[in-house]
């Protein structure tokens, strides 16, 4: 019995497969798994037992997550298999082959986004699901470490996922309007570098740290990482990633309407 499969998942999978194919994507790989590499060779458990192991890992990733794999390196690193989505089917002419097949310009966009967050769930997600994996090992912690180390995992892929999810959408809308990948990288880089290092240095905002993906990460981790004091971080969990997705939906709204208003001459 063959799948139906329709042109929206059709979509979906062939550009999520030519994604995790390229060697693009393995160098990107290769620099988000470098953390996990490092402490696979070196964990330096403080401690032994379960309650050591949630303590010591959840200061590495409250650490590693908004400082390396949302910090600028992080970001960059999401934005450039991203930039390629639309931008690239522009380039290369071929946004005429999808748009003659059976499938709206809102699938397209969706389709792109979903695809792209697939590959960065892989990209993100494993570097970390690796330290947690492993943790147990260094601290002694057995299966009942194994076991506690679900939620802070469940919490730091989720939070990771959710400001490449804001991340993504902008740099969609961006290469909706830049139609080179290159170009579209660089302009959506800089609006996120501005975003965070401009309005910290305005006088008249308050608290502007509340402004970057770094405050926006340790907010989102603060409900699943509760061996460590977190407390301080200003922000309300589900508030932030409920805005979050909104403007993110926003932004995909955004270059739904910016590609519905080109031409694409044959």
């Amino acid at each position: 019995m063959t799948r139906s499969i329709t042109p929206f998942m059709a979509l979906v999978e062939s550009e999520f497969s030519r994604m995790v194919g390229s060697r693009k994507f393995k160098a990107l790989f290769a620099v988000t798994l470098l953390p996990s590499i490092i402490y696979l060779l070196s964990p330096s458990p403080q401690g032994k037992g379960v309650d050591a192991m949630l303590e010591g890992v959840e200061s590495l990733l409250a650490n590693l997550i908004p400082n390396y794999w949302l910090g600028i390196i992080g970001q960059f690193i999401a934005i450039i298999p991203m930039s390629d989505l639309i931008a690239g089917e522009i380039d290369r002419g071929t946004i005429r082959l999808l748009l003659a097949k059976p499938i709206r310009i809102s699938e397209i966009v969706a389709g792109k986004f979903l695809a792209g967050l697939a590959a960065l769930m892989i990209l993100y997600g494993t570097p970390i699901a690796i330290i947690l994996a492993y943790a147990p090992l260094p601290y002694h912690a057995g299966l009942d470490g194994l076991e506690k180390v679900a939620e802070p995992l469940l919490y730091a892929i989720a939070a990771t996922m959710l400001v490449l999810v804001l991340l993504g959408s902008l740099t969609i809308l961006v290469s909706s309007i830049i139609p080179r990948p290159l170009y579209a990288a660089l302009a959506a880089f800089g609006l996120v570098f501005l975003a965070q290092y401009l309005i910290p240095q305005i006088p008249y905002i308050e608290n502007p740290e509340d402004y970057t993906l770094t405050h926006l990460a340790l907010v989102l981790l603060k409900p699943g990482f509760t061996s460590i004091e977190l407390g301080m971080v200003a922000g309300d969990p589900l508030r932030e990633a409920a805005a979050s997705l909104l403007i993110a939906l926003a932004l995909l709204v955004g270059s739904w309407i910016i590609l519905s208003q080109r031409d694409y001459p044959v």
